[in-house]
């Protein structure tokens, strides 16, 4: 978790990207005997291949700085930077050095802009404590000291979550830094403070060795819960499929310009195949914002179920499995609450969530929307259903659900050297048009088809999918800068692609 250190609430504002980008500008003269008003954060990170590291960020406003004259006979702002990293009563780490404004005729003629300096110090796993110690060299009053308990644990032998570092904003990298990161800059924002004014709050975070131990692609889940009550956001919720792989770079955006006011946790989650949670990572961040629109969805307890067809089922384990059933088809939001009450939900409370659910999603008449959706289930299983899964938890199966059937499905079992697989293609898929879906089987005993890629938003998309795909046959090494397999003959892997029929 990124924590702060806010020293003082003078000079809070948000710093745009454009201002980030010299290392250190002052925005007017400070008093001579005043202390830099400085807000400091910081995320760890692992590095697979190497150990880990602290990325600290130290935000400094520049109405707080002094000013004085140079050697030219123009004025500048100086700050002596002092960073102490300890385990016990050892110093492992340790860095001094100036930061400097540009030098010109007066005060006044300083850009009114803040600064941020960014620095990055490799750490084993353990317990540190940081000493940070700022010195404004032209002023008379003492330094300004902070100091923070710092835990680096990447567990070598599960997946992991680096923490969550909170975002101004980001851009495509020209020339790489210390701001960049997979292939952007992104500029942290220190406080973690959202005034009025903020529309929406950007993050990354890095996922490690699902690869090695996910077995096949992940579900990541990004949410924000109110810190006190623990209740999820009304649709505050983001997810993103993703083949697994040794390090995975997650950016993304939350609106917030609906939050209200409160103290709030913004998570991270990562999740199998199999639902199982394999890695969990949290933030937290205060938000300002005086409006009274409601933004959680009503309380589940206050739906009134009786005399309805929801009141009709009164088996708690074919409750459980009608909702289970209707997972694909529910958004991040309403899954994240049935998956709750699917943990522990009590008969009354599933009969109310199924009766919420679908007075949603068929208001004119929910009983008839839920038989309508039943029978797709029941062809489903039928279909897909597996030794150990209903077909509704199958990646076939959740995909009929959610889209409907394909307009045309391509089933290929005696592919040469490839593994069985199927091509499903949609003339549209919401907004999105001539959109496929790849699934493939490393066995036909099991019916158990695995979604591989898919060129739909917010599904699995491997570009090597192909090379996966014929992987069976290809007994070399991966070429990692090959997409696409060898040519095979007698393959129609391209056609059914790109061509379906």
């Amino acid at each position: 978790m990124i924590t702060g250190l806010f020293v003082s609430l003078q000079g809070m504002k948000s710093a745009f990207i454009q201002r980030l980008i010299a290392v250190f500008v002052v925005l007017s003269a400070g008093a001579v005997t005043a202390r830099p008003s400085a807000y400091f954060s910081y995320a760890t990170f692992d590095q697979p291949s190497g150990k880990p590291y602290i990325e600290t960020y130290l935000y400094i406003a520049g109405n707080s700085v002094s000013v004085a004259p140079a050697d030219s006979g123009r004025v500048k702002a100086t700050l002596e930077v002092q960073w102490i990293y300890r385990q016990g009563d050892r110093i492992v780490a340790f860095d001094k050095y100036l930061l400097r404004s540009p030098e010109v005729d007066t005060a006044i003629d300083l850009l009114p802009a803040d600064f941020i300096d960014v620095q990055r110090t490799g750490l084993d796993t353990g317990s540190f404590s940081l000493e940070l110690i700022i010195t404004d060299k032209n002023a008379t009053d003492s330094p300004l000291t902070l100091r923070q308990d710092i835990a680096v644990a990447y567990p070598k032998n599960a997946v992991s979550i680096s923490d969550i570092e909170l975002l101004e904003g980001y851009q495509p990298v020209k020339t790489v830094g210390k701001f960049t990161k997979s292939g952007y800059d992104v500029f942290p924002y220190v406080m973690g403070y959202y005034p009025q004014e903020a529309s929406k709050l950007l993050f990354y975070t890095e996922i490690y060795r699902t690869r090695e131990f996910a077995y096949g692609d992940v579900l990541i889940r990004y949410m924000i819960s109110n810190n006190e009550s623990k209740q999820l956001v009304n649709e505050l919720i983001g997810s993103k499929k993703q083949s697994a792989a040794e390090v995975i770079p997650l950016m993304a955006e939350l609106p917030i310009d609906q939050l209200p006011s409160g103290n709030y946790q913004l998570s991270v989650e990562v999740r199998s195949r199999e639902n199982k949670l394999l890695a969990f990572r949290q933030s937290f961040f205060q938000r300002i914002n005086p409006i009274t629109k409601p933004t959680r969805m009503e309380d589940i307890s206050l739906v009134d179920a009786n005399n309805t067809f929801a009141a009709i089922y009164t088996n708690k384990d074919t409750l459980e499995e009608y909702i289970a059933s209707m997972l694909p088809i529910l958004s991040p939001f309403e899954g994240q609450i049935a998956e709750n009450q699917l943990r522990g939900g009590e008969l009354t409370s599933l009969q109310q969530l199924f009766y919420y659910f679908w007075s949603k999603k068929s208001p004119a008449d929910p009983q008839a929307g839920w038989r309508a959706y039943q029978l797709e289930v029941l062809k489903v299983n039928a279909a897909y259903s597996t030794m150990n899964q209903h077909g509704y938890e199958t990646d076939r199966g959740r995909v009929y659900l959610k889209y409907g059937p394909p307009n045309t499905m391509v089933k290929e079992i005696q592919d040469p050297e490839s593994y069985p697989y199927e091509v499903w293609h949609y003339y549209k898929v919401n907004n999105q048009s001539n959109r496929r879906f790849v699934f493939y089987a490393t066995d036909l005993a099991t019916n158990s088809f695995r979604l591989l890629h898919s060129d739909v938003r917010g599904e699995v998309q491997d570009p090597n999918w192909e090379l996966k795909l014929h992987s069976r046959s290809q007994a070399f090494g991966p070429d990692l800068d090959q997409s696409e397999s060898y040519d095979i003959y007698g393959s129609r892997t391209k056609e059914n692609f790109r061509l379906p029929r």
